[in-house]
């Protein structure tokens, strides 16, 4: 049986801004049971963030969640 792309994507995945605090996407993922959230900037991608990336930008930077943004962790290439 051939599998198509569309068989294993998500219809409708929980996204993130740029913008936003760490802490809405760790919530994000937790809430969403996922590893990964798409970054999005006007409905257009513009990264990824794992939740590796959040630990090391907290671990890193010292800081709360609350206090980073997505953007200072997320990797630009999608």
């Amino acid at each position: 049986a051939r599998m198509l792309v569309d068989d294993l994507m998500t219809p409708d995945p929980a996204v993130c801004s740029p913008d936003d605090a760490l802490e809405h996407a760790a919530r994000l993922l937790w809430d969403h049971d996922v590893g990964v959230v798409p970054v999005v900037r006007d409905g257009v991608p513009v990264g990824m963030l794992t939740d590796r990336d959040i630990c090391m930008a907290a671990y890193t930077q010292g800081r709360p969640l609350r206090e980073l943004s997505v953007a200072s962790a997320m990797s630009k290439e999608v």
